[in-house]
C-alpha cells in the first residue's frame, strides 16, 4: 500500500530524508567530480556544511576586503 512521505529535493530533483543530505548533493553538484572516486566532492560538501558559519566569515571577511580595495583603487586583485 502507498504511503505519504516527507522528504527534501535536491536541485536534481532526487529525493533525501534530511535536509542536510539533498544540500550535500547539491554542493557536490557544484563541486564536480574531485580525484578518481566522486565520493569525494559530498564529503566535502559534508564538511563546508558542517563549517558553514566559519567559511560564512571568511566569505564576509573577503567581501569587505574586496570593498575596501576597490575604494582605494587597488581593484579585486589586490
Amino acid at each position: 500500500m502507498a504511503s505519504v512521505v516527507f522528504a527534501y529535493a535536491d536541485n536534481a530533483g532526487t529525493m533525501h530524508h534530511a535536509p542536510i543530505d539533498a544540500a550535500v548533493a547539491d554542493i557536490a553538484t557544484i563541486l564536480g567530480r574531485i580525484g578518481a572516486d566522486s565520493g569525494i566532492a559530498a564529503g566535502i560538501a559534508r564538511k563546508i556544511i558542517e563549517k558553514r558559519a566559519e567559511l560564512e566569515a571568511v566569505f564576509a571577511e573577503l567581501d569587505q576586503m574586496i570593498v575596501h580595495a576597490n575604494a582605494l583603487g587597488l581593484g579585486e586583485a589586490a
